[in-house]
């Protein structure tokens, strides 16, 4: 589940960025800009923690049985944190999607981006990913505990 949502969301970012340097921007660009720049945008963000939750479970997966438990319990805390975060932004998304918008005017300028609906933001597949992971690792880990011998 993490390499795909990895995969995913570095594929989502490189969309990002081809928009973003497509429209003008540069590369240390942060503000002025008609598209964001990535790097300041939340799926820049989940874009690292997914690798960091790959990279991680794939320590947890190589590690002693003895050690993996710890590790897993803190890749654990990373996966609540990151579908924290997705649904959180997915919840502004919903947000911004519904939020009424002002009738354009001939002296204001037009958005420069409309809001995208939440069922096609990038963010609510990252959401969904997240929250499977965080699932499969509480399996995982309750299998690992009661294979675990108990103490004497």
């Amino acid at each position: 589940m993490l390499a795909l949502g990895a995969v995913f969301s570095w594929i989502s970012l490189v969309f990002d960025y081809r928009r973003f340097f497509s429209s003008g921007g540069r590369a240390l660009e942060l503000s002025g800009c008609t598209v964001a720049n990535p790097v300041v945008t939340p799926c820049f963000y989940g874009a690292m923690a997914f690798l960091a939750a790959f990279a991680w479970s794939v320590i947890v997966l190589g590690s002693a049985p003895a050690a993996a438990v710890g590790r897993q319990r803190r890749l654990q805390w990373l996966l609540v944190a990151g579908t924290l975060f997705a649904w959180g932004n997915l919840a502004w998304t919903t947000y911004s999607f519904f939020r009424p918008r002002p009738a354009a005017s001939p002296f204001t300028c037009p958005p420069v981006e409309v809001p995208v609906n939440p069922l096609l933001a990038p963010c609510f597949y990252g959401a969904i990913i997240f929250l499977a992971a965080l699932a499969v690792s509480l399996v995982m880990l309750r299998q690992r505990e009661m294979r675990k011998p108990p103490r004497s």
